[in-house]
């Protein structure tokens, strides 16, 4: 039957035995699961399958819906698209949606099934969703008809969204809403935190005991930093490496992947966007979906199937934003020294397909707050682990296992309990807009880019999402000068206002730069191949 409806549906002649077993687990409802499997090991289609084959049946003894849970925005379109092509095969009776800030598609959480953002989903459970307007319950409502799927669960590993993360598994298990936890990279002190105060059964657990692509990735080490003293230090040997490699570039922060793509590009001699193209947070909605398919064009990937390439050169230089989601292949990984689970998901973007074997650089770290956005104890574990397992191959996934539980990521207790409460009491008394509750502890803003001469003359492609620290600092900068703000007139129309927000003070906070707010960005501090310039991207990914 498993093999029929794989073979069938979605394509696949001989699912792995990982995937059986969690067909297996979600037929007979014993949850909440917990799958660490490897980076392309089909945990998607493990948990899609036996949901799908509901509808084959016409019996829907699992849930009638399924809600699939990211934790990014940049991640929840491309898993809809794949998801949506599974369903489609099933039935085109299916609905698949997405919703998340940019694309609100499904506020009420009552299509068939449902991918979005971490941050939708605990608004719409906290009932704090201005976009369902008095249909407050409605969301609720139907998550709790639902089974949720928190897939790239590592991710919420931060103190403050990993408490958030807590709470929320307890409300969801004493509910008894079923969910599932998938990861390829979360630490056992994370996963034994996570489910603390809750009876977990471990016979739930499923981890692929033999998982095998015969794909292997040779480690080195640089002795010196791939960015230090305010300059890029690339030697000739590794650019006569990038010249015959298609080549994936991983740092830490923005602004030293804007260096790094500057001194490439111009030493290489390479076309922009055509041969090197540049990946990260801080670019406009249009821009950072063309730069994400650049990407997808010039790495390896795969298309129906087989493996696809460009001729010629191919660089893509990336931050954390690549981690997870992206299905590419590099032949070359360079990569800053990051945390073990980190490393792990970048190392998952190389020789990433059957039979292949690709190279890994890592270089140190040099240089003052060069480890953020991370923690020093984290990268200090992590680089010891490396230097007394030089053979390691992170390919291999019970290495992987044994190379990542060394971090020691864990809940704060008393935040758990802020969360949970914070959560109660948002429940009991709505908000139509999320200021009472947080799910990050970063907070979001939001930036247009604006010529002064045309204005903003694309409101739904400008937008950039940020911290509100990186608002902050580009204030004290000088180079954001205006709020946009919406008004509600005495006859309820909305009237746009632009307010000028002054010059900043020497002051550590001020009341005219704060989350949820818009903020105009003049354009000559935007760049649509580097995005968001200024000395400010040490803060954000």
């Amino acid at each position: 039957m498993i093999e029929e409806f794989y073979r069938g549906y979605l394509g696949i002649s001989d699912p792995y035995s990982h995937q059986k077993e969690m067909w297996n687990k979600i037929i007979e409802r014993n949850f909440p699961l917990i799958v660490k499997a490897p980076t392309g090991s089909g945990k998607t289609e493990g948990v899609i399958a036996p949901f799908l084959y509901q509808f084959v049946e016409n019996k829907f003894s699992i849930a009638p819906r399924l809600i699939y849970v990211l934790p990014m925005r940049v991640l929840v379109n491309s898993i809809a698209k794949r998801i949506g092509e599974y369903a489609q095969k099933v039935s085109n009776e299916i609905s698949v949606e997405i919703q998340h800030g940019e694309l609100p598609n499904d506020p009420f959480f009552i299509d068939d099934i449902v991918v979005t953002t971490l941050d939708q989903f605990i608004y719409a459970y906290a009932r704090t969703s201005k976009q369902v307007g008095r249909h407050l319950d409605i969301p609720v409502g139907a998550i709790a008809s639902s089974i949720v799927v928190f897939d790239e669960a590592h991710m919420y590993r931060d103190e403050f969204t990993f408490s958030m993360m807590r709470a929320l598994v307890e409300i969801l298990y004493n509910a008894k809403i079923p969910f599932i936890m998938m990861t390829a990279t979360m630490p056992e002190t994370l996963e034994e935190s996570l489910f603390e105060n809750i009876d977990f059964d471990k016979k739930n657990k499923i981890i692929p005991k033999e998982f095998n692509l015969a794909n292997k990735i040779n480690i080195s080490f640089e002795k010196g930093a791939l960015y230090k003293n305010d300059e890029v230090s690339i030697s000739e040997e590794i650019l006569d490496k990038i010249r015959e490699r298609k080549t994936l570039i991983v740092v830490n922060q923005v602004k030293r992947a804007q260096k790094i793509y500057d001194e490439i590009k111009n030493r290489l001699g390479l076309k922009e966007r055509a041969e090197i193209v540049l990946l990260h947070s801080q670019f406009t909605r249009k821009d950072r979906k063309e730069h994400e398919d650049e990407a997808m064009r010039i790495l390896p990937h795969k298309e129906k199937g087989k493996i696809m390439s460009s001729e010629g050169i191919g660089v893509v230089v990336s931050t954390q934003v690549l981690e997870a989601g992206m299905d590419v292949s590099a032949e070359l990984l360079l990569t800053e020294i990051s945390p073990a689970d980190s490393l792990v998901q970048r190392a998952g973007r190389c020789a990433r397909y059957e039979n292949q074997t690709g190279e890994m650089i890592i270089f140190p770290l040099e240089g003052e707050r060069a480890e953020k956005p991370y923690f020093k104890d984290h990268l200090d574990t992590t680089s010891k682990w490396l230097d007394n397992h030089l053979e390691s191959n992170l390919r291999n996934f019970s290495e992987v296992l044994e190379f990542i539980n060394v971090l020691d990521y864990r809940a704060d207790d008393y935040a758990a309990k802020d969360s949970l409460v914070d959560l109660y009491e948002c429940i009991l008394y709505a908000d139509t807009t999320p200021r009472n509750i947080q799910v990050r502890e970063s907070k979001p803003a939001t930036l247009l880019v604006m010529d002064r001469l045309l204005g903003i003359t694309d409101w739904k492609s400008n937008p950039i999402n940020v911290d509100v620290r990186v608002v902050w600092r580009l204030f004290k900068e000088g180079k954001i000068r205006r709020e946009i703000r919406w008004n509600i007139t005495a006859s309820k129309e909305k009237k746009l206002e632009i307010r000028d927000l002054g010059k900043p003070t020497e002051d550590e906070e001020d009341p005219r730069i704060g989350p949820f707010r818009t903020y105009i960005l003049d354009k000559n501090y935007y760049d649509s191949l580097k995005g968001v310039v200024g000395e400010i991207n040490d803060v954000v990914i």
